[in-house]
């Protein structure tokens, strides 16, 4: 049998108004040569298998929140920094449960609201907490794959189809084929990690992996980020400086 498994919560904000969004590029105009295209499979989970739930939702290791909170873009940062640091060879210490689930409450008052993904980047970019991120075109599946390979990873949105908790728990892949819908009031941020290029995409959430079709990503991606290190900038030819002074031209606006 397979191991048994809770759906969370959500948590991710929805993208703001088209003429309130960053005024930043997508990452292919950040680099000096485009990135390779996908060659299927891609899987960069590094042989992970847990990932946690981090308090994203019912954690008995969170002594705090033990029924979780919407910290799933604060789960997503810390389980993309896991397929980094392992696709380097590296152990890192991460922070618990509890000091994720901290850290998002501080940065959202208490209120356990969720976060826009987009003032979220812009916030630990201007904090020091990462280097640099940039958007994805997501309705380019080859451009995420790409980019997935590339920095072992895609920071993602997404509005959740209704039946994703009970899918998840049965260990089945979402899917849109008896017809559903995403919902946008279901937004969430997982990680891309796994694309076999012709039927399923793999993604960590709920601190574990996840397949969905490929129909299911295209109905419900809403928006795709890269969150880079020093690594990955100079294993991709990324003009990092250009693309930090347009961070840093945005003024804390966000979309």
């Amino acid at each position: 049998m397979p191991p048994t498994r809770n759906a969370g919560l959500r948590g991710r904000l929805p993208k703001k108004p088209p003429e309130q969004r960053f005024n930043i590029q997508y990452l292919s105009a950040y680099l000096t040569s485009p990135l390779p295209a996908p060659v299927y499979p891609i899987d960069v989970t590094a042989g992970i298998t847990d990932w946690e739930m981090l308090g994203n939702g019912p954690d008995p290791t969170c002594t705090s929140h033990p029924n979780g909170v919407g910290d799933c873009t604060f789960a997503g940062r810390q389980h993309y920094r896991m397929a980094k640091a392992a696709a380097a060879g590296k152990t890192e210490q991460w922070e618990s449960s509890n000091a994720l689930v901290a850290e998002y409450l501080h940065y959202d008052h208490g209120k356990d609201q969720g976060a826009n993904i987009a003032d979220l980047l812009l916030y630990w970019y201007k904090a020091g907490t990462i280097l640099a991120f940039a958007p994805v075109d997501h309705t380019n599946p080859a451009e995420v794959d790409s980019a997935m390979t590339a920095f072992h990873g895609a920071y993602v949105g997404v509005n959740l189809s209704d039946d994703a908790d009970s899918l998840f728990e049965q260990h089945q892949p979402w899917t849109t084929a008896n017809g559903e819908r995403p919902d946008p009031n279901d937004g969430h941020c997982i990680v891309k990690v796994a694309a076999d290029g012709r039927h399923y995409d793999t993604w960590v959430t709920w601190g574990a992996l996840q397949h969905s079709t490929r129909n299911w990503t295209r109905a419900c991606l809403e928006e795709a980020w890269v969150i880079i290190t020093q690594e990955d900038a100079n294993a991709t030819n990324l003009n990092i400086a250009a693309l930090r002074a347009d961070i840093d031209a945005l003024h804390g606006t966000g979309g």
